[in-house]
């Protein structure tokens, strides 16, 4: 079996790269089909994750950022030229191919991915709450704009709609969103990467996880920690991540005068390492896609609180079990939460190993058929 995977780029190190790397590798290795990745923008960027040589990989270098180098209208112009030639070129290599399947990984490019020409059959990946893909929290005091940004989306997901030939979402929620069940399938994310090593949830460390933006919440987390820190002033809180908020957070923390207290830190490939360092895990998350973070904490021992926010959480943790699901936005029922965690010692070490067990429930072993039984189905259709 043929299957393209179509992806921006392999170089950032977040979860959705690493979710795709490791879905390529297994299927290269495990099940020896015929994998190549068609990346846009990859250029002379090392790969974030280690890429198995089995898998093909093909850059159309497609320089999208210098549109931003022009003002309105010249950039509507730019755009529209830069995203011609991409779509030309991705064509061209598709017809050179010629795929069974082609997945489009993200929203990224799905409308021209969707009506590539071509005999394969071509699915969109949904990684984001459908409500919320697209959204931009930087325009949101612009009405106008965003109107535009909304009619725009619509017509967007409607082309999505009517010429891919399904949608994978990771969420049940995500694909009654879509609203057309013959047209969507659902299958979790897999992690590949197991802890064998567990958290003693001794350390006196909450961890966190996630880019530096709105959608994290790590501004309600920052805000709540005011009441877990009067509590309990000698636990810590350490966020990992980065981005466009760093300094706005950075400046929160000191203005709470929490900076004894909480400290950001930048992305590292080690993070099994920090959590299993921690003893409790919190995602302060406005919406997800599905929430890997979540079960890389699990895998590690780690007993997680999250907001039930759409979508991801409530089909990861199993309340007041392997963690704590915390109705959407209450910032004092996520801090009780916290310092429940803190304050019971035995209690968190046994909700970190029912989290350890509940994890495996992601496996390769378990995640993997799902994707083999998927692409048979519909390549035989």
């Amino acid at each position: 079996m043929k299957i393209v995977y179509i992806h921006d780029s392999i170089a950032r190190i977040g979860g959705l790269e690493r979710i795709l790397v490791d879905k390529m590798n297994y299927l290269a290795e495990v099940y020896n089909y015929e994998i190549y990745l068609i990346t846009s923008s990859q250029g002379e960027h090392p790969y974030s994750f280690p890429l198995s040589s089995k898998i093909k990989h093909i850059d159309i270098n497609t320089r999208f950022h210098i549109q931003y180098l022009y003002k309105y209208p010249k950039r509507l112009w730019i755009k529209w030229k830069v995203n011609r030639k991409f779509k030309n070129n991705l064509q061209k290599r598709i017809q050179t191919i010629n795929p069974d399947i082609i997945i489009g990984t993200t929203y990224y490019e799905a409308d021209t991915i969707s009506q590539l020409k071509c005999n394969a059959k071509i699915i969109i990946e949904s990684h984001c709450a459908k409500s919320y893909t697209g959204k931009n929290d930087r325009i949101k005091r612009n009405l106008i704009i965003q109107l535009f940004y909304r009619l725009n989306l619509i017509r967007y997901n409607n082309i999505i709609k009517k010429n891919s030939y399904t949608i994978v979402t990771l969420t049940k929620g995500d694909a009654i969103e879509w609203g057309e069940p013959h047209k969507t399938y659902v299958i979790p994310n897999v992690i590949t990467q197991i802890a064998t090593t567990l958290s003693s949830c001794d350390n006196k460390k909450v961890i966190a996880v996630g880019r530096l933006t709105h959608q994290k919440g790590f501004d309600i987390l920052i805000k709540l920690w005011k009441t877990v820190n009067l509590k309990h002033p000698i636990w810590v809180l350490d966020i990992y991540g980065s981005g466009e908020l760093e300094n706005i957070l950075n400046e929160q923390i000191c203005k709470e005068g929490l900076q004894n207290n909480i400290t950001i830190h930048p992305p590292t490939t080690k993070i099994y390492q920090e959590m299993q360092n921690s003893s409790v895990f919190v995602l302060p998350s406005r919406y997800e896609g599905f929430g890997l973070v979540l079960i890389e904490a699990m895998t590690n021992g780690l007993p997680c609180i999250s907001f039930d926010c759409p979508y991801g959480p409530s089909d990861i943790i199993t309340d007041g079990e392997d963690g704590f699901l915390i109705h959407n936005g209450d910032i004092q029922a996520m801090a009780d939460k916290i310092c429940y965690l803190i304050e019971n010692e035995n209690f968190r070490k046994q909700m970190g190993q029912k989290a350890h067990q509940s994890a495996m429930r992601y496996a390769p072993e378990n995640i993997m058929p799902m994707w083999e039984k998927f692409f048979n189905e519909i390549v035989k259709s």
